[in-house]
């Protein structure tokens, strides 16, 4: 049992962990200037670019100085204070610390030991911010790109279909089979380009919408219906809608999100079968939506491969 609480194996349990770990001393719990370092393990050590003895024993005023030059070096500081005074823990989350050899951003919290003692957990973010930040700019940058193209190649395809519709309103019963069938043919083509462009574009524009609304889905489902009401009328479809709530999220693909399900729900019925849909939800830790069907389902093997982007199990005349 000795061993266990021999003070060199702690020390080197903290000093290896992947993360930071510091302890600090506030003496005085009504200054920032008394507050002193007790013990850097080798990632935070590495991190100010410090030996140990530049650093123990030693005051943050006298080893970093430069923490008390702005705003937020003075926010960390004054947490270790406030810590230290009332026996809390706060998370910071990300800060950026720097000095005249390093400079990154760090996830950081601050937990009491107790009286005047806390610890401080540091994680090193700098890399990952800087690769969600590409990240996002080359998510924006798609984006751009697939409105542009899009747009684009919407042009060919509406000349073709006016050029497809030309002969055909003026040569109405006057063109045989064959002919009926190339333009039938050339027509449904096209539709279908249109419907895989918007599609395109639907998708690339998802997550851009970056403000949450309180949206109203009872309302939002209700104009949907409007907008399909020709379809709904013409497939004899049911829809049983039940109290649904407001919730805080994005409209514009919370709308795109119920429009699909519907409307796939309508398109994927069981032959000679009028659709039915009910939604529902219930508040469980947040709120559960369900959208249920009458249709031809999934099966269970092939749930992962449908949900992949611009999959289909059927062919198109099935």
């Amino acid at each position: 049992m000795k061993d266990l609480l021999n003070i060199e194996i702690l020390t080197k349990t903290f000093d290896d962990l992947p993360h930071g770990v510091g302890i600090f001393h506030v003496l005085d719990l009504n200054d920032i200037n008394s507050i002193q370092y007790v013990f850097m393990n080798k990632v935070i050590l590495y991190e100010m670019r410090k030996e140990r003895e530049e650093v123990f024993g030693k005051k943050i005023t006298d080893v970093a100085p430069e923490a008390y030059e702005h705003e937020g070096g003075l926010q960390v500081i004054e947490t270790y204070r406030k810590v230290a005074a009332e026996g809390v823990s706060i998370n910071l989350g990300l800060v950026e610390y720097s000095n005249h050899m390093v400079a990154g951003s760090y996830e950081c919290s601050v937990h009491h030991i107790e009286d005047n003692y806390i610890y401080v957990m540091l994680r090193n973010v700098t890399e990952l911010e800087k690769a969600k930040n590409e990240l996002e700019q080359k998510n924006k940058e798609l984006g751009q790109f697939a409105h542009i193209v899009s747009h684009d190649l919407k042009e060919p395809l509406n000349s073709l279909s006016s050029l497809v519709e030309l002969p055909e309103n003026e040569c109405q019963g006057k063109l045989d089979e064959k002919a009926n069938e190339v333009f039938s043919l050339i027509s449904k083509s096209t539709g279908r380009m249109k419907n895989l462009i918007k599609d395109i574009l639907d998708y690339s524009t998802i997550g851009q919408e970056k403000e949450m609304n309180l949206v109203n889905c009872k309302n939002l489902v209700e104009v949907i219906q409007e907008d399909l009401k020709t379809i709904i009328k013409d497939t004899n479809t049911t829809m049983e809608v039940g109290d649904l709530p407001e919730v805080k999220g994005y409209s514009t693909e919370l709308r795109l999100l119920f429009q699909n399900l519907i409307s796939n729900a309508i398109k994927f019925s069981k032959p000679g079968v009028a659709p039915k849909i009910k939604i529902s939800a219930k508040e469980q830790d947040g709120w559960i939506f369900a959208v249920q069907d009458n249709g031809i389902g999934i099966a269970d093997e092939h749930q992962d491969k449908i949900f992949a982007i611009f999959q289909r199990l059927h062919s198109r005349s099935e």
